[in-house]
């Protein structure tokens, strides 16, 4: 197979990279999984062996197995790791228009008796307590997705009665 350079056997063989990263259904990340496919061809060019059989079925089974086994990895890394933003400010009004919420609003103690106990700590703790999400949960000896399912609660009854007071 050395006969070709192998950027002639990658100009060849890109339509199959395409192909099975097609097939695999990997829309998500194309870039990356077309990356590895690219190293897999390589390594398929570099290892084949022409007395084995054709280099085209051993392509094909080089890169798909290197798609697969990325694949498994990139799902295995999504399961045990959890993203999030300890750094992000949940505010539910911006700093320009403060004045002209408080100006028309009640002040924000008025709309905690529309919430959970929980969904009120999480308001208060994260509104005039300033503290985040993680220092919430760690606090009330919870998971931070517990506490992520209390915000996601609270601004969505907040967001139901400030849309009806506007209306």
């Amino acid at each position: 197979m050395h006969h070709q350079p192998f950027e002639q056997v990658l100009t060849d063989y890109e339509p199959l990279i395409k192909s099975l990263i097609q097939k695999l259904n990997l829309y998500r990340d194309y870039e990356d999984y077309y990356q590895v496919g690219m190293i897999a061809l390589w390594t398929a060019y570099c290892h084949f062996d022409p007395e084995k059989g054709a280099f085209p079925g051993y392509a094909q089974k080089v890169v798909r197995g290197h798609l697969l086994m990325f694949m498994q990895k990139e799902q295995q890394f999504s399961e045990r790791h959890q993203l999030h933003d300890d750094h992000s400010d949940y505010r539910l009004i911006d700093q320009g228009s403060q004045q002209a919420f408080e100006a028309v609003s009640p002040p924000l103690e008025d709309y905690l008796p529309l919430l959970s106990e929980r969904e009120r700590l999480w308001v208060v703790e994260t509104f005039l307590q300033q503290k985040k999400l993680g220092q919430i949960a760690t606090e009330q000896g919870v998971s931070p997705n517990t506490v992520a399912s209390w915000r996601k609660q609270a601004l969505k009854k907040l967001r139901h009665r400030f849309k009806h007071l506007r209306s």
